[in-house]
Formats: structure tokens, sequence, C-alpha cells
């Protein structure tokens, strides 16, 4: 096995992801279909209830495997900073380790917290790498993406019953996100 595996681009992914929602794309019938089918895009998602984690890379814990791991999150990171905002305009927003899918994030065995989620039309993203279960030297990064209601507010009254009952809705829900997953085998070459 080497020492790092890379299976897929995560900016790449995401920018197809929001031509998919923008309904740039159309179905065999003809119509527009903006449903995202993640395994056409990447055969390694992971695809749970509320949230999908897409595996990028896998470091088996050397330095020179760890050092290209780092390399790729930080590279992702400012391509998504460059993509998803622009020059004087920063779209990432904090992801809050106390709060919503930041804390139930918190419960994972996480290398360091991520920093920050972006907005992918009706999806939240945000980089994550974490301890993989298989190998305690052993790290993987991946994107989760999960339902943009559950970080960012929507825009409609937040004092009705109704949008309180909504807030209470999707707190529960990314309270009880399954974010278990382990490494494809396959995966690795």
């Amino acid at each position: 096995m080497p020492s790092f595996v890379q299976v897929a681009d995560g900016l790449a992914i995401m920018q197809e992801v929001e031509r998919i929602r923008r309904g740039e794309r159309r179905g065999l019938n003809g119509r527009i279909d903006v449903e995202v089918h993640w395994r056409e895009l990447t055969p390694w998602a992971i695809v749970k209830q509320h949230v999908t984690i897409v595996p990028l890379a896998r470091s088996d814990g050397s330095s020179d495997a760890d050092a290209q791991l780092a390399a790729l999150a930080q590279t992702l990171l400012r391509d998504f900073v460059h993509f998803f905002s622009g020059d004087d305009f920063h779209a990432e927003s904090p992801l809050d380790p106390d709060d919503g899918y930041g804390r139930r994030l918190g419960r994972q065995n996480l290398v360091s917290f991520p920093r920050y989620v972006w907005r992918v039309s009706d999806y939240a993203v945000t980089i994550v790498r974490e301890v993989d279960p298989r190998a305690a030297d052993a790290s993987t990064l991946a994107l989760h993406v999960f339902p943009a209601g559950w970080r960012f507010a929507l825009p409609i009254n937040d004092e009705t019953k109704r949008a309180a009952s909504r807030r209470r809705t999707m707190a529960k829900q990314a309270d009880a996100a399954d974010l278990d997953w382990i490494w494809p085998e396959d995966a690795d070459g």
C-alpha cells in the first residue's frame, strides 16, 4: 500500500455539485436534473442519511505522507476560499465546535478541528482531517457535506413557531448524524 493515496479532487467535486444544483445538467429525458448522485461524482462517496462524506486522501503516518496530506488540505482550503469567495469577499464561515455540526464533529477522532464551512447551494461543506480508525498513525482527508440549514440561517421570519421547530429539528439531525466511516480498502491502489 502506498504511503499517500489521493482518490478524488475535492474542488472539482464541489464545483460540479454547484453546477448541478444551479440546474446546468439535463437528464436523459432532456429535463433539468438538480439531484446530486454522489457516486457518479466519485465512487468513494459515503452517503449517510443527511451527510455525505467524500474521501479525498489518506496518509499512512510517515512524515512524507503526512506532509503531502497537510499540503493537500492547505491547497484545498485556499482553493475553496478563492472559488467560493472572491478577491475581497470571503464566503467561508467559522465552524463553531460548540454548536450544531461542529459539536457533532468534536466527538470524532480528529487530527485538527475544521475551521471553516462553505455554503454550496443548499449544502454546507467542510474539510475534515481525522485519524484513520484502522491505524492510529494514519489519517484521512475528506469533505463532509451536510444540509446548509444546519449551519446557515434560513431567510425566513426567525420569530415564528415554525422557524423555532425547524431549528430544533435541524439541531437534532446534526447531533444524531452518523459520521463513522473507514477508508475503502480498494482505494489504496
